[in-house]
């Protein structure tokens, strides 16, 4: 279960670091404000609930 956690964690992380990175730029050049922004707030979502996954971890081990 453990080792699932952290897989999960790890998908999410970089998740958002492409949410962040790439879909966010693509759509801001693009001119799609509105997407660019639920972008930007679903990759800080998925590194909240990343963070809560891994605080978790550290606090069972």
């Amino acid at each position: 279960m453990i080792r699932l956690l952290a897989c999960t964690a790890m998908v999410l992380l970089f998740s958002a670091l492409v949410l962040l990175a790439v879909d966010r730029n693509i759509y801001r050049t693009s001119g799609w404000v509105r997407d660019s922004k639920y972008a930007a707030v679903t990759g800080w979502t998925c590194t909240g609930a990343a963070g809560l996954i891994l605080a978790g971890l550290l606090i069972y081990m």
